[in-house]
């Protein structure tokens, strides 16, 4: 008869008997089909002179039915799981289509919008306190505003240009420099209007009009 030398949060497992092979497994637990295997190697090889008590036969049944109650529980979780993320898939669709011809503000997009006279400001985070320079281009690329921002805490800043500008989308650029003249990475969060949305294995991305693409989660604003 197996001994019994494995305790787990679930119940108690005996070790499997000569002759029976488990599968494979990160700390060999049986399974249902082993358990199975190994009552049934008992039963066939039991001395007949001491054969299975029935406290004992109860007790490995039980530890049987307990099992299959796991697994099916088990089953059942991950189901769930998986109705959850089908969901969940199904919400961000639906978040990202309501985005198509919305302008929305994303990190990475250096761009700066006016419309109908209005200015769409870009923000910028420092990774540290620098000194600050910024730099507005046309579609064509001509330096059509530039101002020295001069000291700025470490952080996230919002940039509104001290100049009327004509309606059109413009690349805005940051120059930082810590206060040992090293150049800084400067993250800017720009505007675009989303175009389109696709959707590849689990997650969902914004298409914009400049060919920028990017996630829901990276939409600090729209309009």
């Amino acid at each position: 008869m197996a001994v019994i030398d494995k305790v787990s949060a679930v119940g108690v497992y005996p070790s499997a008997p000569e002759g029976v092979q488990l599968k494979g497994g990160k700390d060999q637990m049986l399974g249902k089909d082993d358990f199975l295997k190994i009552l049934i190697t008992e039963l066939t090889h039991q001395d007949p002179l001491e054969p299975l008590k029935d406290r004992e036969m109860i007790a490995q049944m039980a530890q049987l039915s307990q099992l299959e109650q796991i697994t099916q529980f088990t089953h059942s979780v991950d189901k769930m799981f998986d109705n959850i993320n089908s969901m969940l898939n199904a919400y961000k669709t639906l978040q990202a289509s309501s985005m198509v011809g919305r302008w929305v503000k994303m990190e990475g997009l250096p761009t700066l919008v006016v419309k109908d006279g209005e200015i769409m400001p870009v923000s910028f985070e420092l990774p540290d306190d620098a000194d600050v320079a910024v730099k507005i281009y046309d579609s064509q690329g001509n330096v059509v505003h530039q101002e020295e921002l001069g000291p700025m805490e470490k952080g996230l800043h919002l940039f509104n240009p001290d100049t009327d500008l004509a309606d059109g989308t413009y690349t805005v650029t940051f120059t930082a420099r810590d206060s040992s003249g090293n150049d800084l990475t400067v993250k800017v969060f720009g505007w675009d209007k989303v175009v389109e949305i696709e959707r590849s294995d689990q997650e969902v991305r914004l298409i914009t009009e400049s060919g920028k693409t990017g996630t829901l989660d990276g939409v600090v604003a729209f309009r």
